[in-house]
């Protein structure tokens, strides 16, 4: 399903990198050319730390440069849910990361003056059914009391024309500090920076076998050249093949796809999305859109094929989608369509830590790594200067293979079967 996606054919200038041949050594050598890797490669160069990057395709090529570019605050789930699980310190300490991720990639994009098209004007959950948006107020009222976080509004639905041009939802909940960028330029500009301070990133260099020598060093071999380091990272997320049986089975992919229209009036696509924040609704398989630096609609949502005939339907399901909140778009030509995959970790938070082998590891961000993977990726940097906070909720010790992995896409088509039942017959 790797189509073109709108974020690379409007990319700016993407630097064609070779791929490592021969024997190489570095302090880390880290794989996976994404926003984990590069925020790794980033924070360990600012610590004049060696790194070689290696990427499997061209940075960007997964996760990275194939999402909504929707940079957003919390994670899969209320925040009380997390409390009532993790308890209420260590909620707290989520959300103050989950704020901080956002703080991070800012800071990134100022110091290093990255083209991103980064717009910080607030997230809008909107309510897919009256019962959803009578949550929302709940949720207000715990993030205030227990949070001390007063920074979300609640839309009526006889409000909602303040933010959305729709009669499809019943209202929703604005957070202000959440935003969106255009996801491939950032990572293209973070490898830029990453580079500038020193780190190497060789693209076409598909890491295939990993060993340690007898001085306990990392050997990472490619198809034509081998890398030595003292540490290694794995940062592939939901694209992790085989090369470590461990994060393959802590892990399930989700295929998530979008479509785009052409280049939108200006009235247009303003009238659309009022205030330029990211969306995204509450329906079990939900709806993610926002408007483009220029003036395009982008519009996500779920889908998995076997097949081109079914790629063809998912497609058009979710141009369907598009026109029930948006029918005013009929007509509008759709200018790309493409698709890629979500990482998913069995407790449904992020994971980042360090095997007893000494391999450090982050991924599994559920829909919310645009925002989350550059922070733990500067925890790694963190972690591999033994600088980390032992307390970070989101560390785990020991990777927690999921049940039944290898009958994860069966498992996952009838997951999206029984939520669509849900969005159409229950409240």
């Amino acid at each position: 399903m790797d189509l073109l996606s709108m974020w690379e054919g409007t990319a700016n200038k993407n630097v064609n990198r070779v791929q490592i041949e021969g024997e190489q050594s570095c302090d880390v050598v880290i794989i996976g050319g994404g926003f984990t890797g590069l925020s790794t490669a980033y924070h360990l160069e600012e610590k004049s730390c060696s790194t070689i990057v290696l990427e499997k395709g061209k940075v960007g090529s997964g996760a990275s440069g194939r999402n909504g570019g929707e940079v957003l605050t919390g994670y899969l789930g209320s925040m009380e849910y997390w409390a009532k699980k993790k308890g209420l310190q260590a909620a707290k300490q989520m959300w103050q990361l989950s704020l901080d991720s956002i703080d991070l990639i800012e800071d990134i994009i100022t110091k290093n003056s990255i083209s991103c098209d980064f717009e910080r004007n607030g997230e809008f959950v909107a309510a897919y059914k009256p019962s959803h948006l009578e949550a929302m107020k709940k949720d207000q009222e715990f993030m205030a009391n227990k949070l001390n976080y007063h920074e979300m509004d609640i839309i009526e639905k006889n409000e909602m024309k303040r933010e959305l041009e729709t009669t499809f939802y019943s209202g929703g909940c604005i957070d202000y500090n959440s935003a969106h960028f255009h996801p491939l330029n950032y990572t293209l500009g973070l490898a830029e920076a990453a580079e500038k301070l020193g780190a190497k990133i060789y693209e076409r260099s598909e890491a295939v076998h990993i060993k340690r020598n007898s001085k306990n060093n990392f050997i990472v071999h490619t198809e034509k050249g081998k890398v030595i380091a003292d540490k290694l990272v794995i940062a592939t997320n939901a694209y992790s093949g085989d090369l470590n049986k461990k994060i393959k089975k802590a892990v399930v992919p989700v295929e998530s796809i979008m479509i785009a229209t052409e280049p939108l009036s200006e009235p247009t696509v303003k009238n659309l999305i009022k205030n330029n924040r990211a969306v995204s609704d509450t329906k079990n398989l939900l709806y993610y859109f926002r408007r483009t630096g220029d003036n395009r609609l982008a519009f996500g949502g779920s889908g998995r094929a076997s097949s081109k005939r079914d790629q063809n339907q998912i497609y058009e399901n979710l141009l369907d989608g598009m026109l029930c909140v948006f029918p005013q778009l009929k007509g509008a030509r759709i200018e790309y369509r493409w698709g890629g995959k979500v990482g998913f970790t069995k407790n449904m938070l992020p994971y980042v830590g360090k095997m007893k082998e000494g391999i450090h590891f982050a991924f599994g961000y559920g829909g919310h790594g645009a925002a989350m993977s550059s922070l733990l990726g500067k925890t790694m940097a963190e972690d591999i200067f033994e600088e980390g906070n032992p307390n970070n909720p989101l560390r785990v010790k020991n990777l927690k293979s999921i049940p039944f992995h290898n009958q994860h896409a069966k498992a996952v088509g009838f997951m999206k079967f029984y939520k669509q039942f849900q969005d159409r017959f229950l409240n």
